[in-house]
C-alpha cells in the first residue's frame, strides 16, 4: 500500500510542473493534502507506540506533576519519603485509570525527553480531548496543515511554482508519521517554517523567537540558530535565547525537582540511542573489527563529521535557506538515529531544492519497519556486519544520489559552455 501510494506520489510530482499555478490547482492539491491526513486520522499507528508516552505526559502534567520529575515507573514503586506521597498517589491513579495506556509506554524506566512546548501541546490535547488519541492526532493534523500553507507561501515570496508544496504536502512518508502515527515532530517542523517565512520577510526577531519555539518543541533546530540570524544579529540571537530560557525554567522550580531531572531523559537519549542510522552503523562496524565496543568513539566520530559540515556549510556562500536544508540533510544522515520520522525535518525544504534522490529516500526508510515483521539478516565480509535492511534503504539511496551529482555537474558544465 505505501508503495502503490509512493508511485502515484511520484507521478504527482513528475507532472506538477505541467499544470498552471491557478486556483483550481492549488486547491486540488491543499484539498488533497487535508483529505489524506484526514483518512488516516482514524487509523491505528502503524508500527508506533511514541503517542501513548505523549498522552502520559499530558495527564502527568494536567494532574499537577512536573512531568521531569518522574518516570512512569514510579507509578508502581512505592516512594521512600513522605513528601513524594501525594505524587505517587497521583501517578498510581493515572495508571489505573488506564492500564492499556500505561502498558503500551516503552522506556517506562526513563523520565520524558520532550521540550517545554511539547509537553504544553500534550497537556493542552488531554485537557481538552480527555486523553484520546484520535484528539492528539487532530491537533497534530492541524499543525502539520500549516507546515503546508507555510511552505506554500515561502514558495511565493521565492518566486518558485508554489504547487511545489505537493512535495511535503503529498509525501507519504509524512502522512504515516503524522497523521497515522502521531509524531509530535510536526511541532518543531511548524516553528522552522514560520522562522524561514519570517527571515525571508527579513522579520529577523520574529523569526528567532519562532526557532527558539522549536528548540522548545525539538532539539534539532539549534542547528539553524546561527544560520538564521547571521552577522549582527545580537538582538535576535538574545530574543532565541530568552524564549528557550522562559520556556525551560517554570520547569526547574514546578513540584522542587532535581534541576538535572529536566534533562535526565534527554542524557539518556544522547548516550544510549541508536537505530537506523547508516553511517553510524557502517563507522561502528568499521570499527569493530579493531575495538570490542566503539560505540561512544563511533558517536564522537559521527558528531566530528557533522560539526566539520555545519561550519563548512556555515561559511559557504549560499542563501540562508540553502544552508539550513543541507545542515538538517546531513544531520539526519550523520545521527546515530535515523528513524524515518525523523526525515520529514527535511522535507519541506525539497520542495524548494528537488533532490530526488533525497525524495527516494523518503520512499526507501519506511522499509526499516521491516525489523518489526521479519529477519533479513546480517552482511558479514571478514569481521565487517551491517544489517540488510539497513543496506536495503541505504544502498539504493546512495547510488541515486551519486547519479543525481554527476548529472548536476554535467548540466552544469553544458550549461557554463553555451
Amino acid at each position: 500500500m505505501y508503495t502503490i501510494a509512493f508511485v502515484l506520489y511520484s507521478f504527482a510530482i513528475i507532472g506538477i510542473s505541467a499544470f498552471t499555478k491557478s486556483k483550481g490547482n492549488i486547491l486540488t492539491v491543499l484539498g488533497g493534502a487535508l483529505v489524506f491526513r484526514l483518512i488516516l486520522l482514524p487509523s491505528v499507528p502503524v508500527h508506533e507506540n511514541d503517542i501513548y508516552r505523549y498522552i502520559w505526559d499530558g495527564k502527568v502534567s494536567v494532574a499537577g506533576i512536573n512531568p521531569y520529575k518522574y518516570a512512569p515507573i514510579h507509578a508502581s514503586i512505592k516512594p521512600s519519603s513522605t513528601h513524594q506521597e501525594s505524587d505517587f498517589e497521583k501517578l498510581k491513579s493515572l495508571k489505573d485509570e488506564d492500564p492499556k495506556l500505561y502498558r503500551r509506554i516503552s522506556y517506562k524506566d526513563i523520565p520524558t525527553v520532550y521540550p517545554p512546548l511539547t509537553q504544553l501541546f500534550f497537556a493542552v490535547s488531554v485537557l481538552l480531548g480527555s486523553g484520546s488519541i484520535w484528539f492528539m492526532k487532530l491537533m497534530f493534523v492541524f499543525s502539520d496543515m500549516v507546515v503546508v500553507i507555510l511552505i506554500y507561501m515561502v514558495l511565493r515570496l521565492l518566486g518558485q511554482n508554489p504547487l511545489y508544496v505537493i512535495i511535503y504536502a503529498w509525501n507519504p512518508l509524512v502522512l504515516k508519521e503524522f497523521a497515522n502515527s502521531g509524531h509530535n515532530d510536526v511541532l518543531a517542523i511548524c516553528c522552522v517554517m514560520a522562522a524561514v517565512y519570517l527571515v525571508l520577510k527579513e522579520k529577523h526577531n520574529l523569526s528567532s523567537a519562532c526557532l527558539g519555539l522549536g528548540v522548545l518543541s525539538k532539539f534539532y533546530p539549534l542547528i539553524f540558530i546561527p544560520l538564521f540570524l547571521g552577522k549582527n544579529q545580537y538582538k535576535s540571537f538574545f530574543t532565541c535565547l530568552a524564549v528557550i530560557t522562559a520556556g525551560y525554567l517554570p520547569f526547574f522550580f514546578w513540584g522542587q525537582p532535581d534541576p538535572a531531572s529536566v534533562f535526565t531523559g534527554l542524557g539518556v537519549y544522547a548516550r544510549k540511542w541508536s537505530t537506523n542510522g547508516f553511517i553510524f552503523e557502517f563507522t561502528y562496524s568499521l570499527l569493530s573489527i579493531f575495538d570490542n565496543d566503539p560505540y561512544i568513539l563511533s558517536k564522537i566520530i559521527c558528531g566530528s563529521i557533522f560539526t566539520v559540515t555545519w561550519v563548512f556549510i556555515f561559511y559557504k556562500k549560499q542563501n540562508v535557506i540553502e544552508k539550513a536544508f543541507w545542515a538538517v540533510t546531513a544531520l539526519f544522515l550523520l545521527s546515530p538515529v535515523g528513524d524515518p520520522w525523523y526525515f520529514a525535518w527535511a522535507i519541506p525544504f525539497l520542495c524548494i531544492y528537488r533532490k530526488y534522490s533525497l525524495i527516494v529516500l523518503s520512499y526507501l526508510l519506511m522499509l526499516s519497519y521491516f525489523e518489526f515483521t521479519r529477519d533479513f539478516g546480517i552482511l558479514n565480509i571478514s569481521g565487517f556486519e551491517i544489517d540488510n535492511v539497513l543496506l536495503i534503504q541505504y544502498v539504493p539511496f546512495c547510488s541515486i544520489a551519486l547519479l543525481e551529482s554527476r548529472l548536476g555537474r554535467h548540466n552544469r558544465q553544458h550549461g557554463h559552455r553555451e
